[in-house]
């Protein structure tokens, strides 16, 4: 403990010794070494108590407040960030997958939203099917054809065969395709979590906050978006379509939480938003891109 702590930072409450007599909290500044910040980070992950109802009004309504908070110490009061996104992503995912399932059991999934999951990736030049040709059958205008690269070497080609005969497969039959790449989805999120914490260094590079800060405030915004697409899901099975009003939110929300958690001026925290939602969209496509494309040649 910091010979100059003399009051708790999480209640305030004069200490002696190294954790909190009031509220438990270590004390010290052990959120700069890696393994006290990742005990706090990660918590008990699957214990869910009475501090998530104080965790989620702020997540939604106080952009960058929680981050802010584990920023200065006071931690005990919360949800721990990874306990948290565990938590939510589990029922996100969950429900994407009970939805897509159905959609395509249904028959909502057509051969439209087939080609789509098939095609992600146009640089991989999937074409859905040949032009027909004078005397053509329709089994062969339906065809799939993979090109990866023009003249490629003999693995390249084996592996555009393989991924041909196994498009075809997606478009008589998607639903085990979808279910793999569904399964995939969590893990590929998961990935982006510290690529958007890098981003954030980047961005905040001259800053005094270091990496895992950085990962802390990905936690709290990724938490937030998919809590928000929660919301929104239900809301729209029981009332109205709001993905316009999904979008806002989502753009509004992070200079918001950028001016709070890192006080960074207003013309600042949009420009480093935009910067950074822009370059995240595209890191995403890429690896939902790779996901689709290795799920395929997998199958």
């Amino acid at each position: 403990m910091e010979a100059s702590t003399t009051h708790c930072r999480n209640c305030d409450a004069l200490i002696d010794g190294q954790y909190c007599k009031s509220c438990g909290q270590r004390e010290g500044r052990g959120d700069l070494h890696f393994a006290e910040a990742a005990k706090d980070i990660l918590g008990d992950v699957f214990t869910w108590d009475s501090r998530v109802w104080r965790t989620l009004f702020p997540l939604l309504f106080r952009p960058g407040f929680l981050s802010a908070e584990f920023n200065a110490g006071r931690r005990m009061r919360y949800m721990p960030p990874f306990r948290l996104y565990i938590v939510v992503s589990f029922l996100m995912f969950l429900m994407i997958s009970l939805t897509a399932g159905d959609a395509v059991v249904s028959g909502e999934w057509n051969e439209e939203s087939t080609e789509s999951v098939v095609t992600l990736g146009v640089d991989v030049d999937v074409d859905a099917s040949i032009a027909a040709e004078a005397g053509s059958d329709a089994s062969d205008q339906d065809q799939v054809t993979i090109n990866l690269m023009e003249d490629g070497p003999a693995w390249v080609q084996a592996l555009e065969k393989r991924m041909e005969a196994n498009a075809q497969r997606v478009k008589e039959d998607p639903r085990e395709y979808v279910d793999d790449l569904l399964e995939h989805l969590p893990q590929v999120m998961f990935v982006m979590l510290p690529l958007f914490a890098l981003l954030l260094k980047l961005a905040y590079f001259f800053s005094p906050y270091h990496y895992l800060q950085h990962l802390v405030f990905a936690l709290h915004y990724h938490t937030f978006v998919y809590l928000l697409f929660l919301i929104s899901s239900a809301i729209e099975a029981v009332s109205w379509n709001i993905d316009g009003l999904f979008s806002i939110v989502l753009i509004v929300y992070l200079p918001l939480a950028l001016h709070r958690c890192y006080g960074s001026s207003w013309g600042a925290a949009i420009g480093k938003s935009l910067a950074l939602l822009l370059s995240y969209t595209i890191a995403l496509f890429i690896g939902m891109v790779a996901a689709a494309i290795a799920v395929l040649a997998a199958m």
